[in-house]
């Protein structure tokens, strides 16, 4: 071989290795873009759910108040039932 021909494949191989370099770095920062979205996704879902758990669970005390006689009479005085109005018919 030439030198001439030596100094074109080294050419060839040394372009052929940056691009293959240029796209693989892109890659990787892409890669990393989607991790940091996807962890941010992560913790907002997260964080969602633990609202939501804890929605729940203040759901439940209010039911076990209005399940119990002393909600049950609150509700009913709320929509405007009075004590002794059906006697009295």
């Amino acid at each position: 071989m030439t030198q001439e021909k030596m100094r074109k494949v080294i050419a060839a191989c040394v372009s052929a290795a940056t691009v293959l370099f240029v796209f693989l770095f892109t890659y990787l920062v892409y890669q990393w873009i989607t991790i940091a979205v996807l962890d941010k996704r992560e913790k907002m879902l997260k964080d969602e759910i633990a609202k939501l758990e804890q929605t729940i669970e203040q759901g439940n005390e209010e039911a076990e108040y209005y399940e119990s006689v002393l909600g049950k009479n609150w509700l009913a005085i709320h929509q405007g039932w009075q004590a002794g109005e059906d006697e009295e018919e």
